[in-house]
């Protein structure tokens, strides 16, 4: 299961073999996808050839950016995109998609190259618990892995909030911006989605958070001088009973 799995199986010389491992919303109908090579277990955002988002009525309706889908990808030529989302960002000429993997071999991929801690997953660089200053040079996409009972999901000012407390005893608090919750009828729909989904998951199995980095923001009084790029929860993946 997992990586070696996916990486014997999948080999397609010339092109780049990932599994989806999350989609999240973006504005005007767009998604933003992020990938785990299955060979060398590095994260990648693929991105059109002219570097914008995939559109989610064609790529998510047609069932080729979701979750667990493994794809094969053709380069197109890099282009300078700004830090921190540089260290993953890919530019795809084309891509398809080659099956979709058993739950138990995504979940086993995530487990596999979690990462320690939040702080570890973007080189000790997160500032307040929260966010990374921008042009900072890290990487911007990973996961942890957290019991079930350890982690908190509520309705926070219209928006989904994940809340959770480290072997440190030092809250994390991020928003959701998963598609799947995201597409619930408002954020108290989204909460209970996500929290049904928690308490149908194995209480012995860790849970996947799946953490990136937002785009680069000034805050909503343009006061944030460098801009910052806030944690947020990218998509849950649980061990099914």
């Amino acid at each position: 299961m997992g990586l070696k799995t996916l990486g014997e199986r999948h080999r397609i010389a010339g092109e780049q073999q990932v599994i989806v491992t999350e989609v999240t919303r973006m504005t005007k109908g767009l998604v933003c996808v992020a990938a785990l090579d299955v060979h060398t277990g590095k994260m990648v955002r693929p991105l059109q050839s002219d570097g914008s988002n995939w559109e989610e009525a064609e790529w998510v309706g047609k069932e080729i950016m979701v979750p667990g889908n493994v794809l094969s990808l053709v380069h197109s030529a890099p282009s300078y995109s700004a830090y921190p989302h540089a260290s993953e960002d890919l530019r795809i000429a084309s891509v398809r998609r080659l099956e979709q993997a058993a739950h138990a071999d995504l979940y086993q991929a995530c487990v596999e190259t979690a990462d320690k801690s939040v702080e570890a997953i973007f080189d000790g660089n997160l500032v307040d618990g929260k966010y990374v200053v921008a042009d900072t040079e890290c990487r911007s996409l990973g996961c942890i892995t957290l019991l079930p009972k350890k982690l908190r999901v509520r309705d926070a000012f219209g928006k989904v909030q994940v809340s959770y407390q480290d072997n440190s005893y030092v809250w994390h608090n991020f928003p959701v911006t998963d598609l799947t919750v995201k597409n619930e009828c408002d954020a108290a729909a989204g909460a209970a989605a996500l929290s049904a989904k928690i308490a149908a998951s194995n209480p012995f199995c860790p849970l996947v958070l799946r953490l990136g980095l937002a785009r680069a923001w000034d805050g909503d009084d343009k006061g944030y001088d460098p801009k910052r790029c806030y944690v947020q929860l990218n998509g849950l993946i649980v061990s099914r009973k």
